[in-house]
């Protein structure tokens, strides 16, 4: 059974990502399983520590709680093989819990927590996604919290491979902002102050002062956009060595032919695609409907790809300008932005 990351930042369609592997009834998907506040592997550095290989030590105890993540994906029922039936039950019991819990300010019992976060991607979509499970071929594992362990995963897991997904900084920055206006992206309020000096304060990173120079202090956009662009390069950096074991793939590549990209993007995994990947593509790259929670992945990507560019701000530009603008990953953008 072949193993994949599916890594980038937030706000850069991992989700939809996700949820297109998950479609494969091939395909064995979590989602998510280093957030920290679930503790399915609370050992593991957090987001914005640079990890360098080889740790024999954490390699060795994340190689042996990898496989057990399967039985965090159900209490009740076949972890796997559940029918509809039975996922939305467990789906329903498991949300009532953690809320009921929430609600009265006491820790969710870990056992539902987990659950509805490694399926956090199925439930946020409206009716709760299912997807039929045969013989699993490759488990996908989508996170945005290791840019900085790349190498160190590769050293560890020989056999994986890793799919980096990257979108436009100023897309990225202004849903970003969005969202922490909302009260999400919890993680990233509780650092993005800080991220500029965790960076400085780390030997490994110090390739990336020139950008980090350029973040006025205090200046949210520049902050976000800093992110972007050191987490993106540093993944792009540490991935390059990896060839062919690393996919690189653009996020408004994937908008406006999915299929095609989804196809090329199968057959490096050895698969190919199926009947409920390509009716799930279809839909969720078409669909007119509004996005009804956050992580609704139903939208026209032809278009969606760019609909930031109407309403994001121009303070927000200059600063991805001024922060960005010259990273290399800018000209894998130019085909949707210029002219």
């Amino acid at each position: 059974m072949s193993q994949v990351f599916l890594l980038g930042t937030q706000r850069s369609g991992t989700t939809w990502l996700a949820n297109i592997f998950d479609s494969h009834p091939e395909c064995l998907h979590f989602y998510e399983p280093f957030a920290p506040a679930y503790r399915l592997l609370p050992y593991f550095p957090n987001e914005f520590e640079w990890l360098s290989p080889p740790a024999p030590a954490l390699a060795e105890r994340l190689r042996a709680d990898l496989p057990r993540l399967v039985s965090h994906r159900s209490i009740f029922f076949d972890p796997v093989h559940a029918t509809r039936r039975q996922f939305e039950r467990e789906a329903w019991l498991m949300g009532k819990l953690e809320a009921a819990y929430r609600r009265f300010h006491i820790a969710p019992l870990r056992f539902a927590a987990q659950f509805n976060l490694l399926h956090l991607n199925r439930l946020g979509q409206k009716p709760v996604a299912y997807f039929e499970k045969g013989e699993i071929k490759v488990t996908a594992i989508k996170d945005v919290r290791l840019y900085f362990k790349a190498a160190f995963l590769a050293e560890a897991l020989p056999d994986a491979r890793f799919i980096h997904i990257v979108r436009h900084p100023a897309a990225v920055v202004g849903s970003m902002d969005h969202q922490l206006k909302q009260g999400r992206l919890v993680e990233i309020a509780a650092h993005i102050d800080r991220f500029v000096a965790s960076i400085r304060a780390q030997e490994p990173l110090a390739r990336y002062e020139p950008v980090l120079a350029r973040v006025r202090d205090g200046h949210r956009f520049d902050q976000l956009a800093a992110y972007w662009r050191v987490a993106n390069e540093e993944l792009e950096r540490q991935l390059s060595a990896l060839r062919p074991r690393a996919f690189p793939l653009v996020y408004e590549d994937l908008a406006t032919d999915p299929l095609a990209r989804v196809a090329t993007m199968f057959a490096w995994c050895g698969l190919t695609v199926p009947a409920s990947t390509d009716a799930y593509v279809r839909a969720s790259s078409t669909s007119r409907t509004d996005r009804r929670t956050v992580l609704d992945t139903n939208r026209v990507s032809a278009t969606y790809y760019r609909d930031w560019v109407s309403k994001v701000s121009p303070e927000l530009v200059a600063s991805v300008e001024r922060v960005c603008g010259d990273s290399p990953l800018m000209s894998r953008f130019a085909p949707y932005y210029e002219g």
